[in-house]
């Protein structure tokens, strides 16, 4: 996601709070109810950057909130109403938010509970009003989020077509550096960014993935996945390719093997057509004789396992392509 769309990403969340506490308010004084303005800001804090966010915070939060006012009030009736009293309830009710793991609910909680101290007396008026504006903020707010118009799938398309650009530069990089002994620091610090860049697209496209509430169907982010995979492998292949010292006559061949892989790159499969070729040139160089020269057979040695790491790479998009026979985007 370049800086444009994490803009745009940005200013559709600000524009989401603003909405779901702007609604939540006019909700609140429509019913008649107390502190509005609270539970406008309670509608922001529901909004997250991602849907999915969204939804499993909310619950931990209207949990916590609950929590709050049943036992603030309980402690109100049993020890009265002042400030050392709302102290205890609060050292107890941190305690208890951290250990049920829904901390995340304590301070708008910890407001709540603050309205009913404010009473000095027991109000049941008043315990229905804090419900009250908790559930409708959280109500606004998830469905606000749902209703909100998004353009995930066509993010999530646009980071595939961003990684596979990627992995196909890094391939190119690595051929040409097999080619070109004397190139191969450059080539690594090449690499190096080259993979920095993709992990960093990856992050983005699991957050964007988040938007998808109601669909299963998650072949984006799996084929992305299935990418990062794969730069695995190429990472080891440029540790490899540090350890090439000497020309080999199989240094060409695999680098002209690793060129013609780079242009094949894309959602298609064509890792299986790829995964013959390597097999077959695997086969020719086993029927070779072995080198008498160290340099020779350590330089070969270290090619082969170059090979098993594309071998494992084609395999890896051989395996997601039987998950999702029938994967495409539209670009």
């Amino acid at each position: 996601m370049n800086v444009g769309d994490r803009m745009r990403r940005y200013v559709h969340t600000t524009i989401k709070m603003s909405l779901a506490a702007l609604i939540t308010i006019l909700i609140t004084q429509a019913l008649n109810l107390e502190y509005a303005i609270t539970a406008g800001i309670l509608a922001i804090l529901f909004m997250q950057l991602t849907r999915r966010d969204s939804y499993t915070l909310a619950i931990k939060r209207i949990i916590d909130g609950l929590l709050a006012v049943g036992l603030s009030t309980l402690f109100f009736v049993i020890f009265g109403y002042n400030l050392w009293v709302f102290l205890l309830f609060t050292v107890i009710f941190i305690a208890l938010s951290f250990a049920l793991n829904i901390s995340i609910g304590i301070v708008p909680s910890l407001v709540l509970a603050s309205h009913l101290l404010l009473e000095y007396t027991f109000s049941f008026t008043m315990i229905i009003n804090a419900s009250a504006i908790l559930l409708i903020s959280a109500i606004v707010a998830l469905l606000l989020n749902v209703l909100y118009p998004l353009n995930t799938y066509k993010y999530l398309e646009d980071f595939i077509v961003k990684i596979d650009t990627l992995l196909r530069d890094d391939l190119i990089n690595l051929s040409n550096a097999l080619n070109k002994p004397t190139q191969t620091k450059s080539a690594y610090k090449h690499h190096e960014s080259t993979n920095e860049a993709l992990k960093n697209l990856l992050n983005e496209a699991e957050m964007v993935d988040k938007d998808i509430l109601f669909d299963k169907d998650h072949r984006h982010i799996a084929y992305l996945r299935m990418r990062h995979a794969q730069m695995d492998r190429i990472d080891r292949m440029y540790d490899l390719l540090k350890r090439i010292t000497h020309n080999h006559p199989y240094t060409k061949t695999i680098s002209a093997y690793v060129a013609a892989l780079s242009e094949d790159i894309g959602h298609a499969d064509k890792a299986t057509p790829q995964l013959e070729k390597l097999h077959t040139m695997l086969e020719t160089f086993r029927k070779k004789p072995l080198p008498d020269d160290r340099n020779a057979f350590e330089t070969r040695a270290v090619l082969y396992q170059m090979m098993f790491e594309i071998e494992t790479l084609l395999k890896e998009k051989i395996r997601f392509h039987r998950q999702y026979p029938h994967f495409t985007h539209n670009v």
